[in-house]
């Protein structure tokens, strides 16, 4: 059996649409219909049903998936032992958080394309609670987000824990306490800005704020709207240094010393046990990799405390 035909098979039926297929797999979807016609032909059955929903796995269409991924999971593994990586031409999906963004993803999927040149990728970057859910439900085969997942079918893999620093742009940063470490009610007393309500950073914030009255806290969930806020003089905001390290060295933003000083950010790498993404190691050890030199390049390990 060819396993080029089942790759088509698991694609069609975690993307719903022939086209889909097609356009991942870099054909036509003629040619995707053909591979599942065979299929369907040596099995004897229907394997997708078309209403207005769009293309539907049939019953035992539901009942091959499971085989097929394994087939398809099998085949890279045997690649992988005899050292034939660039044979994998199967797609991953791979979903992670706007810091890895804006840091060391490019360097992941310059490593993940020169190991594996014939494997297709589909990248999203999201929140965590997105993407968490978008991995439970098994749109996303592997994700990089900034807390552990507690199912049990899901493996969790820590990369790094980064540094996070409070940050304001030189105006407001002139208007705060010098020298010893201000408290957390000295920077209350301007605006905060924070990552969105559910996230581990805001958890952070409020665990500092303790008994603080009157916070005035906007919430956000860019990155980039962060930054530029922050530049702004809009208020302080607590940040990974990884993606600010420029802006600290070039002065647009400053460090500020706050007291409690903020908890590091997780990054974890997360992803389905059952079906098992047959290149689910290799990218955590690529991801921690990518990770490691980015911070060793920079200046985060000088601007962090």
């Amino acid at each position: 059996m060819n396993v080029r035909f089942l790759e088509s098979f698991v694609c069609v039926a975690k993307l719903g649409s022939f086209k889909g297929a097609a356009d991942m797999l870099h054909t036509t979807a003629a040619a995707v219909a053909s591979r599942i016609a065979t299929l369907e032909e040596q099995f004897g059955v229907r394997l997708f049903e078309r209403d207005h929903r769009g293309v539907l796995l049939t019953h035992s269409g539901t009942e091959l998936l499971p085989y097929a991924e394994k087939m398809i999971e099998l085949q890279t593994r045997m690649f992988n032992a005899i050292g034939h990586t660039e044979a994998f031409s199967g797609m991953l999906r791979i979903g992670v958080i706007e810091t890895v963004a804006h840091t060391w993803l490019p360097d992941l999927l310059s490593r993940f394309a020169k190991k594996y040149p014939r494997a297709t990728l589909e990248i999203g970057s999201d929140l965590t609670p997105r993407l968490r859910d978008d991995l439970l439900r098994g749109t996303l085969d592997f994700a990089i987000l900034s807390e552990e997942i507690t199912p049990g079918f899901i493996d969790n893999r820590r990369i790094t824990n980064l540094a996070m620093r409070w940050v304001a742009s030189p105006s407001l940063a002139a208007q705060l306490p010098r020298g010893a470490a201000m408290g957390f009610p000295d920077l209350a007393k301007h605006p905060i800005i924070s990552f969105y309500r559910e996230s581990g950073v805001y958890r952070n914030i409020a665990q500092s704020a303790g008994a603080s009255v009157d916070l005035r806290i906007s919430f956000f969930s860019s990155i980039g709207a962060m930054i530029d806020m922050a530049r702004s003089g809009f208020g302080s905001s607590l940040l990974p240094v990884a993606v600010i390290q420029q802006d600290l060295l070039d002065g647009r933003l400053v460090a500020l010393d706050v007291a409690p000083a903020p908890a590091a950010l997780p990054l974890v790498a997360s992803f389905r046990m059952e079906p098992a993404s047959p290149l689910a190691d290799a990218l955590v050890d690529m991801a921690r990799a990518s990770c490691e030199d980015f911070i060793a390049n920079g200046s985060c390990d000088v601007l962090a405390r």
